[in-house]
């Protein structure tokens, strides 16, 4: 059975990995290749693998969101639908899932069933199931397609979700009927606890807590408790999973096993495994409920109920066959979990937990449980790795605290608390006001261990051959003594830790301009130095792409402190999140062209000032000494160069200042142009243009953003003067290597060379492919 599984999970991960979604005609003919191969005694083996590839292609075709015809993917349109989801409501401002069932634009109304995510500003109170009826602004999702960056795309994805939006007006949500399907139930009920625990007069932190715990409402969560958590390791705590259900169900199972003995004639009757068992299971099923039934909860209760009927029939001593058969289920039910850390952490924790006690025994004295978590922190650690989550060095150590404190005590009195908040909203607001003060505590002990340097550390896999080197590694490490090959074990693990050869050449350099919406964010990487040229855009909302795209891209391309960052002028679309930026990571020299708008102490850049890197050359080329400029024409311009090709980054400089490098700069002839101002019609004069004689220039845009850069008559005018043009709009993260004796290699555009099927095309990205050099130095 396992080789099956694995064989199966082979065919829905390779699904999964596929650019474009192939059609039925290739689900059938997989399918018939299947059930043919099954009946062959050569070729059986290779039938499960197609069977997972057929089933995963077909549920991805059935359960993929209805698209919108093409030409209208953005725009207002007046929404009719119901809610389908607990509001959150956050600084004025609520986000809720939306079911439309009509959708009107222009004079034309579709009949549908789409999934929506909508942000309503000071919208009115909303219940799961209210029906309302919208005037609002739709678009395709489209996330940042960025290495390091979370699959936001992929999130809705899962969810059902290919459309986002904000309202703009509404109708009375009270005019139309109320859904009174058993989910919208259910959700009115988990509302409901959740104005209850706003109501306690108790920290605002432990009330996040005990929403978190207990219906699985993260939206309370505050950024510094979120960091405080992933600095120690701890943040799978606050995310209902397996390890919450399958805690709530072992107490259940003791709980009812103990009261089961002690009836006569009970045990004699139904065996005390089976009530046991049965009784766990319902517990964890009633908690996957008040969580809301999420994807994670449906997992762990597949998981919980594989495990459950595996006791019952006395399958205890097949553990592997088991949680093959329970990983199976997982992915004929969602096929879409092969690509998410839960279903790996999850099964690998209980695999890990297997192997452990096989060595050590089952029965769990101190020592042995000591040795389980720290398996567990180290076995685990590959898959972090892999998935690009933070490796905390201290969280064994924590979590072998925490996870039965939390396992033992906040959960189930926080599930008792808020159960009883609704029949005796005194009696549960006692035992909720019981237990502040303890995870007052806890929160403390956590920040306290969060500050400790060592709290932290990311460790990025160079390619996929490494990951699955180290994972074989952890796998040698944990098993028997006598193993064949466990000496290996060590030099598989010490991959992260070796040379990385993926850093340029000295005397060669990397540019990386990264998808970041609307703005600009880019890297230029030589053989030993990283210089950042803007951070991108932040949000009132207090979330910066400079935590979101570029610290966990530096991460993923092994950089660990910041050389030089140069803030080209303080715009919020390049200076956001320098804050959040200077605290995940070191920076060691600071320019800006508004020195007095940015955050922290910088240093004013001067045209003329310049050094060199691995050489490489780097020079600044405006603002004059002198000058007192300010705004879009105080952006610091920078000349970056070998003797083979050079990248200009000219931040948000207009028309007047283009003419002043025309006539007084030494040379503006570069290979790669970021465009000025975004592709904006005050900049990229002709004269300019004609300057640099670039073969490519990149706009940094956000897909569809609301001031239409790059400008039509922009884009043309580089295309004139003999430019490929290249967007991060519709191709991602654009990255160009410079070889020191072969000048511009082929881009690499994330959209186009790592797309995924459920990533938004947005438009050809035509500029991602070979780019001519016209006889230059620079010919690949």
């Amino acid at each position: 059975m396992v080789l099956g599984v694995v064989l199966f999970a082979s065919g829905v991960l390779v699904l999964y990995q596929l650019p474009d979604l192939p059609g039925w005609g290739v689900c059938l003919a997989v399918a018939v290749a299947a059930g043919a191969s099954s009946s062959s005694a050569r070729m059986h083996h290779v039938a499960p693998f197609l069977l997972g590839f057929a089933w995963a292609l077909g549920h991805a075709l059935l359960t993929y969101p209805d698209a919108l015809p093409e030409g209208v993917e953005h725009g207002t349109f007046v929404v009719q639908g119901d809610v389908v989801s607990v509001p959150e409501t956050r600084d004025g401002l609520t986000r809720f899932a939306l079911r439309a069932r009509a959708l009107g634009h222009d004079g034309t109304v579709w009949h549908g069933d789409w999934r929506l995510r909508l942000s309503w500003k000071d919208a009115p109170a909303l219940a799961p199931g209210d029906g309302v009826v919208v005037s609002a602004r739709l678009r395709h999702v489209h996330g940042f397609a960025s290495p390091g960056a979370w699959d936001y795309e992929g999130w809705l994805f899962r969810q059902g979700i290919r459309y986002t939006g904000y309202v703009v007006s509404a109708a009375d949500p009270q005019h139309l009927p109320r859904v009174t399907d058993a989910c919208c139930a259910l959700d009115r009920w988990r509302q409901r606890i959740a104005h209850g625990v706003d109501e306690l007069d108790i920290d605002r932190d432990s009330r996040a807590v005990i929403k978190a715990l207990s219906i699985g409402d993260r939206s309370a969560l505050s950024p510094r408790l979120r960091d405080v958590f992933a600095k120690t390791g701890t943040s799978h705590l606050m995310a209902i999973s397996g390890l919450h259900i399958g805690l709530v169900a072992g107490l259940g199972f003791a709980l009812i096993s103990v009261l089961w003995r002690r009836i006569p004639r009970l045990p004699g009757r139904v065996p005390t495994r089976v009530a046991g068992a049965a009784g766990g299971l319902a517990l964890g099923a009633a908690y996957a409920l008040l969580a809301g039934m999420t994807l994670p909860t449906q997992r762990a209760l597949i998981m919980l109920t594989v495990f459950a009927i595996a006791l019952v029939a006395r399958r205890r001593g097949q553990l592997p066959n088991t949680l093959a058969l329970a990983a199976g289920c997982v992915l004929a039910w969602q096929p879409s979990a092969i690509v998410t850390a839960g279903f790996w952490l999850s099964f690998g924790a209980v695999a890990i937990i297997a192997m452990t006690l096989a060595r050590t025994g089952s029965r769990l004295r101190w020592r042995r449980v000591i040795v389980l978590q720290l398996a567990l922190g180290i076995g685990l650690w590959p898959l972090l790795v892999v998935f690009d989550l933070p490796t905390a060095p201290l969280a064994p150590v924590v979590n072998l605290v925490l996870i039965p404190v939390f396992g033992f005590t906040v959960v189930p009195l926080s599930l008792v608390g808020v159960s009883l908040l609704l029949p005796s909203p005194e009696l549960g607001a006692a035992m909720l006001g019981v237990l502040d003060p303890w995870i007052s505590l806890l929160l403390k002990s956590l920040a306290a261990v969060s500050r400790l340097e060592v709290s932290v550390h990311w460790l990025p896999l160079r390619d996929t051959l490494s990951a699955l080197a180290v994972a074989a590694g952890m796998l040698l490490l944990l098993a028997p003594k006598g193993f064949p090959l466990r000496l290996l074990a060590l030099p598989m693990l010490a991959m992260p830790w070796l040379p990385r050869g993926d850093s340029p050449e000295s005397g060669g350099f990397v540019l990386h301009v990264l998808d970041v919406g609307q703005g600009l964010s880019s890297v230029i990487q030589t053989a030993r130095h990283t210089l950042v040229f803007d951070t991108g855009p932040a949000y009132r909302s207090g979330f910066a792409t400079s935590s979101a795209v570029l610290v966990p891209f530096l991460r993923s391309i092994g950089r660990t402190h910041i050389d030089r960052l140069v803030v080209s002028h303080g715009d919020i679309d390049h200076a956001g999140g320098i804050g959040e930026l200077v605290a995940d990571m070191p920076v060691r020299q600071f320019d800006s062209g508004e020195p007095g708008r940015v955050f922290g102490h910088s240093t004013a850049c001067r045209a003329g000032d310049g050094w060199h890197w691995d050489g490489v050359e780097f020079r600044y080329l405006h603002p004059a000494a002198g000058q007192a400029l300010s705004g879009n024409d105080a952006s610091c311009v920078l000349r970056v160069s070998t003797p083979t090709a050079s990248v200009l980054l000219t931040g948000d400089i207009e028309r007047r200042v283009e003419q002043q490098l025309v006539t007084t700069a030494a040379t503006l002839r570069s290979d790669i142009v970021v465009a000025p101002h975004h592709g904006s019609r005050s900049s990229s004069s002709e004269a300019f243009v004609a300057a640099t004689n670039a073969n490519v220039v990149i706009f940094a845009n956000g897909w569809a953003n609301r001031y239409g850069f790059p400008a039509a008559e922009i884009e043309q005018r580089w295309r004139s003067a003999g430019a490929t043009p290249i967007s991060t709009a519709t191709a991602g993260s654009v990255s160009f290597t410079i070889r020191p004796d072969a000048g511009i290699g082929e881009p690499q555009c994330r959209r186009v060379h790592n797309r995924r099927f459920w990533w938004h095309r947005g438009g050809l990205a035509e500029g991602c492919h070979a780019v001519s050099s016209r006889g230059r130095q620079n010919v690949p």
